[in-house]
Parts: structure tokens; sequence; C-alpha cells
């Protein structure tokens, strides 16, 4: 089908056009013949022009002046896909553009869902009175010999910790350690674990030399003021 945008078929193209019925017309004037090669035409152009729209709003057709053809050209989202691989796209943190983000794991059999991670994160579970579980693992190095460390969990507003477990690993023997723990065979070979006065640190504490186990990790469930 040839296109012919309707502006181009009569009566669009001429100023004036021949009357039915007019006793004066001219050898011009509409007779049934005309008039169904008028219509003919006029419908094979209106068809055209909305065959052409479709196939230049819908169909890859030319980007209109001013715009963007992909999501990266846009101001307010990421420059490059390079690295983000799985990600989901989500609003950022002060609610101005937007950022790819890793999307946050489905509920495990407890009901939690998050990943370990040294940053915090909030859990799908909330604490009496409503208030949202957050989870943030440190990482505490190597246990003391005999002795007390205090390691600096860096959680801001922290209100109150619900629960903390550990794990601390010997990684020339693999031997591992769940924390808090207390041995059997003796009563020195423990390791205490608590919150300090003020809430700022985990407190390790030893009765025996546990320096080999240099992979020390405290998970805490906490909820913010």
């Amino acid at each position: 089908m040839t296109t012919t945008r309707i502006c181009d078929v009569e009566p669009f193209r001429y100023q004036a056009t021949p009357q039915i019925g007019d006793t004066n017309a001219s050898t011009g004037q509409i007779n049934d013949q005309f008039l169904e090669d008028y219509l003919n035409r006029l419908r094979e152009a209106i068809c055209d022009d909305i065959q052409s729209i479709i196939a230049e709003c819908c169909n890859g057709g030319p980007t209109p002046p001013g715009g963007v053809s992909t999501f990266l050209e846009l101001t307010d989202t990421p420059a490059a896909y390079a690295g983000s691989g799985g990600d989901v796209v989500s609003v950022n943190a002060g609610a101005t553009a937007l950022e790819f983000t890793t999307p946050s794991s489905a509920p495990d059999s407890d009901g939690l869902a998050l990943n370990f991670s040294t940053s915090e994160q909030a859990t799908n579970r909330t604490w009496i009175g409503g208030k949202t579980i957050y989870q943030k693992t440190v990482d505490c190095g190597a246990l003391p010999n005999a002795a007390v460390k205090d390691v600096l969990h860096g959680i801001v507003t922290l209100e109150r910790v619900i629960s903390f477990v550990g794990v601390s690993r010997n990684p020339t023997t693999g031997q591992q350690l769940n924390l808090p723990h207390l041995a059997i065979a003796s009563s020195s070979f423990y390791v205490a674990m608590l919150i300090n006065t003020g809430g700022t640190q985990i407190r390790l504490q030893t009765g025996t030399n546990y320096t080999a186990f240099t992979q020390t990790y405290v998970t805490l469930f906490y909820t913010k003021v």
C-alpha cells in the first residue's frame, strides 16, 4: 500500500471542493463514480496514517526530539549495568533517584529474610510493641588470652539487644567454637559474651588462651530508638 498522508487527499488538498447537487457545477462536479473514488482514497489515506503512527510509536520508530531510548540515558538512574547483574531497581535512601540494589533473600525456615552481613539489615520480624528487629554481624577478630576484649559494634541509636550469638574459628586446625562457649573438660575452657555497660561494645572474656581463634563473628538482633 502506497503511503499517502491524509492532508494530501481531497478535500484537504484544495480550498474548494465541488458540491453534490450544485446545478452550476463545473466539469469537476462530483458524480457517483467520483464520490466513490474519493472515499476510497480517503479511506486508504486514513489507514496508511494509522499504520504509520503505529510503526513510529510502537515498533522501534524514531525517538522523539529531546527524548531517550534506554534506561541508562535518564538523568536519575545508574550510568551503567556493569557489576549489577541480578540486582533490582529501587528508590535511593534520599528518595531522589533510582539505583541498583541486591534483592533481599526470601524468608527461610525460621521466618527471617536476610543474609548475614556486617552491614545493618532489617528483618521481617518485630519486637513487642511493633518495633522492627534489625540484624548485624560484627567482626571481632581474635579471641583474647584469658582476658577481656571489648569490640565496638557500631550500631547507631541501639535500644535493646534481643539476642546475640557468635562463632569463632581456628584457621590452622579448622576447629570452631560456638559462642558463648563452655567446655565440660575444664571450667577454664570458656568464652563468655555480653554487651557491656552503655551498650556500645561486645565484650568477650576467655578463661584460657584462645588467641589461635582469629576468626570471630558475633551476630546481634536488636531494636533501635
